[in-house]
């Protein structure tokens, strides 16, 4: 058994739905303006997290090719995203939906069913709770409506978060193009 080692790089791989840039930088404005926290996520790596793994500590080269694999298993429509609830805790504040998106709960069990088949288990505890970060850090709980922040979502990717150390890889993008996702013709 390994024992975890200060300052060991850790690598986490989740796939996610990211904003456009436009909206990503009226996100972190947003942010921005609620004042001083810990750790404010930055716009290029704003996300909503469909499915994670556990942290690993050498680079799991198998498990990326899984979940490349396993991506293109994944049929889905584009749909509109609004987040429109700020929800605050003692230790960090996120954008969430409001009201239940279908689009989104099909998309996400998709790709929760197309990660067992490629053999990847989830990271041990967590469940979909649809949420994008905003910032890490103590701050006064409280939940209320924003204005919104929308975005067509077009597509999904993988990313492999070097945990810790503030650095997102993009290893895979897919459209949402429904029965035609990978049509050639």
């Amino acid at each position: 058994m390994r024992h975890f080692i200060a300052n060991q790089p850790l690598y986490r791989l989740f796939y996610a739905l990211k904003p456009g840039s436009v909206t990503a930088r009226q996100t972190d404005h947003f942010s921005h303006a609620m004042g001083t926290a810990a750790y404010r996520v930055q716009p290029d790596h704003l996300h909503m997290t469909l499915g994670v793994t556990a942290d690993h500590l050498d680079y799991p080269y198998d498990l990326i090719k899984a979940l490349l694999r396993a991506g293109t298993c994944v049929m889905a429509e584009p749909f509109d995203l609004l987040l429109d609830r700020l929800r605050i805790s003692n230790r960090s504040a996120a954008l969430c939906p409001s009201r239940s998106v279908p689009p989104l709960r099909r998309l996400q069990r998709q790709i929760i069913e197309a990660m067992g088949r490629a053999g990847v288990p989830l990271r041990p505890g967590w469940s979909f709770n649809p949420h994008q970060t905003l910032f890490y850090g103590p701050a006064r709980p409280e939940q209320r409506r924003v204005e919104g922040f929308h975005w067509r979502v077009e597509e999904f990717v993988l990313i492999c978060s070097h945990v810790g150390r503030t650095r997102h890889d993009l290893l895979g993008t897919w459209p949402l193009a429904g029965g035609r996702q990978y049509e050639l013709f």
